[in-house]
């Protein structure tokens, strides 16, 4: 997750960084039931559960690596609902993410059961080239998913479908608070786009003295309280049959902290608070003993402290045209203003991308510029990756080729200066799903689902062939498979 003032996805996405913008966030509110406090004992499940799952509740937290799960006991982590869930059904030992490993991507795969390549999102960010306009927006909208979902599919059968934050699911849904803000745009213009693409209109406007729609700074850690009491609202008030929640302070704090540090411990045994809500939610609209519950993960983490600028070296090879110009503060900004060969950051992976495919002359260059670095200690760049390297897995068909950061390091968005900087991150993700591990995270636990343990690896494109199964639903362009835990 991006750590920005607005609700955006993955942080590890540096060019992004920069945009300085506050997205919706719903806070603080006394429910005429009183929601429960992070310190209550979630509901158990395995004593109330049916057979079949009539419903199915999708929590992501956003940056749960897999080791903080299977090495709880040594982290000493007191996260007693996530336990819970773990003991009473299924968990992966790792779930294999997707490439570039970062939230839209993961979290599209998650919803289609497809790679990157099928549905189509290949970044957090829109792939902007100098002389298209620079609105330094996001995949937003559902409507740039090339596939079949699981709330197309829903809808195809007649089922309420509810999201709070679920990453390109703008416009979609019956309920949604969608994740999108007003690039560059005040509190207030940010507060507006999420109005108005709010489903069904006027949803903000109906919570007011629930859910008082309270503006924060998701730098603050208050963001998923402010997430999980909208999910309540709809979950009690709403009761749909699917329901999709994105919570990322903890992604935040590893890309502020450091994956595996005290605050990123904090943040988590917070995160175990904020399902044991969601959970205890299910239960007082009645639907809980109903409903099979999914905690997911978009990727790993990895430590970093270091970036790499793959626009600099572009930019001295003449395939990246540079101009330097004064902001309206009289500060230097370097822009870029013509292209052959274009840098598209995706955290510790980037693509490099041809403004004309058949130009050959600019390949060649680009290979020039890159190959041998991978083979340099200090370059920063561990591997490259060529077109059918690429297609194989299933990443950005645009790209001519990808570039893997080495351990340690990321990618940014530089045109000028040195081209490798220190990284004012102490974490990301994007990387290969083949690195070391380098899992995400899955547990499955409530109605229709089986005590299982561990269940070995998985996929992350198993999870929407699954929920659809159990829910008895279609999912028509999945390549994953049913998973094992009936």
């Amino acid at each position: 997750m991006f750590k920005s003032n607005a609700i955006i996805s993955q942080r590890s996405n540096r060019a992004l960084a920069a945009i300085a913008v506050v997205l919706f966030l719903l806070a603080s509110l006394a429910f005429s039931v009183a929601s429960p406090t992070q310190q209550e004992a979630p509901p158990a499940l395995t004593q109330t559960t049916s057979r079949q799952a009539k419903r199915a509740l999708v929590i992501s937290l956003d940056g749960l690596d897999a080791r903080y799960l299977h090495q709880r006991d040594k982290f000493g982590l007191r996260i007693p609902t996530l336990r819970r869930l773990m003991a009473e059904g299924a968990t992966a030992r790792g779930m294999i993410t997707v490439y570039p490993s970062l939230t839209y991507p993961a979290h599209t795969a998650m919803v289609t059961g497809a790679l990157p390549a099928r549905h189509g999102i290949f970044g957090n960010s829109l792939f902007e080239p100098p002389g298209t306009p620079q609105t330094g927006g996001a995949h937003w909208f559902a409507q740039d998913i090339r596939v079949d979902t699981l709330w197309d599919a829903a809808s195809r059968e007649r089922l309420l479908t509810g999201m709070v934050s679920w990453p390109v699911a703008g416009g979609a849904g019956d309920y949604n608070v969608p994740e999108i803000w007003s690039p560059g745009g005040t509190i207030e213009e940010s507060r507006a786009v999420v109005a108005k693409y709010a489903r069904p209109r006027g949803l903000l406007e109906e919570a007011k003295g629930r859910v008082p729609d309270i503006y924060r700074n998701v730098n603050e850690d208050e963001g998923d309280d402010a997430r999980t009491r909208f999910a309540e609202y709809i979950i009690t008030e709403k009761r749909p049959e699917l329901m999709f929640v994105h919570l990322f302070d903890l992604d935040h704090f590893e890309h502020d902290y450091g994956p595996f540090t005290t605050e990123a411990f904090a943040m988590l045994e917070k995160s175990d608070g904020y399902v044991a809500r969601l959970l205890a939610a299910a239960e007082r609209a009645g639907t809980l003993k109903e409903t099979a519950v999914f905690i997911v993960s978009d990727h790993g983490f990895m430590s970093i402290s270091k970036q790499v600028h793959p626009g600099v070296l572009l930019a001295r090879a003449g395939l990246l045209e540079v101009r330097e110009e004064k902001d309206a503060q009289g500060r230097v900004r370097a822009r870029a203003t013509n292209w052959r060969a274009m840098f598209y950051v995706t955290g510790g992976a980037c693509a490099i991308i041809l403004r004309d495919e058949n130009d050959q002359d600019a390949l060649n260059k680009i290979r020039a510029i890159f190959e041998p670095l991978a083979k340099q200690k200090e370059s920063g760049i561990l591997r490259v990756l060529n077109k059918e390297e690429i297609r194989e897995l299933g990443s950005n068909t645009r790209a001519a080729l990808m570039l893997e950061g080495a351990e340690g390091y990321s990618f940014g968005g530089n045109l000028t200066g040195e081209v490798i900087t220190e990284s004012r991150s102490r974490g990301t993700h994007g990387y290969l799903p083949t690195r070391p591990d380098y899992y995400a995270s899955f547990i499955a636990s409530g109605a229709g689902i089986t005590k299982r343990g561990d269940i070995g690896l998985v996929n992350m494109i198993d999870i929407g062939p699954t929920i659809a199964h159990l829910l008895r639903l279609t999912l028509r362009d999945a390549e994953g498979r049913i998973l094992p835990i009936e």
